[in-house]
């Protein structure tokens, strides 16, 4: 995805009307692949006439320059503290009419094309977690389910470029963040978007694809190995899988024919947005193998296919555009890194995308990583034989398990 070059109007310290026009916004790595009719750009002209959607894009503005040493400390967390005080007093009046007073200028009134607006300022406060160690995006996806319910987005197609954008972006941060914590997504099982339909999705703007770098069919493969895992961690002790192995293996004989395409020959000048959709692809396959099938890092199976990601991965240049979507399957393939030189290699590709991004959230991601390789080389090291070995290794999986569904960060 491409850096979005915003133009906006960023407040003064003190006010919240604006300073001036030349004040340029460089933010915020959103879509996949930035163009003539990528929605983003579009948000913050309409937040000038939308007070939430205003608080939202001046709060990521603010924070993108911190990070790059623009700006306060201070600045920062008084824009997020009135952008997260315009949010709640909206919700307020969804939630409980005459709950709050309308007398701030802030604060919209409910109704439908307001609440489009929470829900847009609402799924973009992933961006704005992501800038900073101390954000947290699991109230906020809650929030947006039960915004996306309210507004009947799970069961229709959105009518408006920014609409459907909105629900795109939180189709993929529902699923990232469900993937992150080792759950089920939030959404239901009757999402429209996890509905394969390409050429609705893929093949009309805003693009799935060039939004996410994800398609829209491969997303819903992956809505589904998030359900599979979840099926064999939730199944009784003892229990067959019969059924759950079954489905997966249906499942990867469905995925293996919509990639056909893919192949690990290297194909020098090859458009970086098809490199990062193949990234996602055998992501797929790496989570199909390690949270479904159980395969253990050590496999031949599951190194070969973090192997194959990073080199994918490595032929991404720092800055290209599109790797800026490319955090959540670098950090998930980096903890099936074993030897020295793959991990080596991680902390460089870490380091040099977190240099030219700046986004906090790559920092808790690679401790992450870094926590889950030394549990990892715990379970080699122990078990004098074989079903010593497969023990400490499902022991170990259980420990990274809970690391996951204890930990808050989230990039995407």
């Amino acid at each position: 995805m491409g850096i979005l070059y915003v133009t906006t109007f960023l407040p003064s310290h003190n006010t919240s009307s604006p300073q001036s026009p030349d004040v340029r916004l460089v933010s915020s790595n959103v879509p996949a692949l930035d163009g003539p009719e990528n929605p983003y750009r579009y948000v913050s002209f309409t937040a000038l006439s939308t007070p939430i959607l205003r608080e939202t894009i001046v709060c990521i503005a603010t924070e993108h320059m911190l990070n790059f040493g623009l700006g306060s400390v201070s600045t920062a967390a008084q824009r997020q503290q009135r952008m997260l005080r315009t949010i709640s007093q909206n919700l307020q009046l969804i939630i409980g009419p005459g709950a709050c007073s309308t007398e701030d200028a802030s604060v919209a009134s409910p109704n439908k094309l307001d609440r489009e607006a929470l829900l847009t300022a609402v799924v973009l406060q992933g961006v704005v977690v992501v800038q900073s160690e101390d954000g947290v995006l699991e109230p906020h996806v809650r929030c947006a389910s039960f915004l996306m319910e309210t507004l009947g987005r799970f069961h229709d197609v959105p009518p408006t470029p920014i609409a459907r954008m909105t629900v795109q972006r939180y189709a993929m941060v529902d699923l990232m963040l469900a993937f992150s914590r080792q759950r089920r997504p939030y959404a239901p099982a009757d999402f429209v978007l996890h509905s394969p339909d390409a050429e609705r999705w893929d093949c009309s703007e805003p693009s799935f694809h060039k939004m996410t770098g994800c398609p829209q069919p491969l997303m819903c493969f992956l809505v589904r190995i998030a359900h599979l895992a979840c099926d064999v961690q939730e199944r009784p002790r003892h229990s067959s899988v019969d059924d759950v192995l079954r489905r997966a293996h249906s499942l990867e004989s469905d995925l293996r024919t919509w990639g056909t395409r893919y192949t690990r020959t290297v194909d020098v000048g090859r458009d970086p947005l098809d490199i990062l959709t193949e990234c996602f692809y055998w992501t797929a396959h790496l989570l199909l193998a390690r949270r479904v099938f159980r395969d253990p890092t050590r496999s031949a199976r599951v190194q070969h296919l973090a192997h194959t990601c990073f080199g994918l991965m490595d032929q991404l240049s720092t800055g290209c555009g599109p790797d800026s979507s490319l955090p959540q399957p670098f950090y998930l393939a980096a903890r099936e890194a074993l030897s020295d030189e793959d991990r080596g290699w991680v902390r460089q590709k870490h380091e040099s995308m977190t240099a030219f991004y700046r986004e906090q959230q790559r920092n808790l991601a690679m401790r992450l990583t870094e926590r889950v390789w030394e549990i990892t080389d715990q379970a080699e090291t122990l078990g004098p034989d074989e079903s010593d070995i497969e023990m400490t290794v499902d022991a170990a999986d259980r420990r990274i398990r809970v690391l996951d569904e204890e930990s808050w960060f989230f990039i995407f």
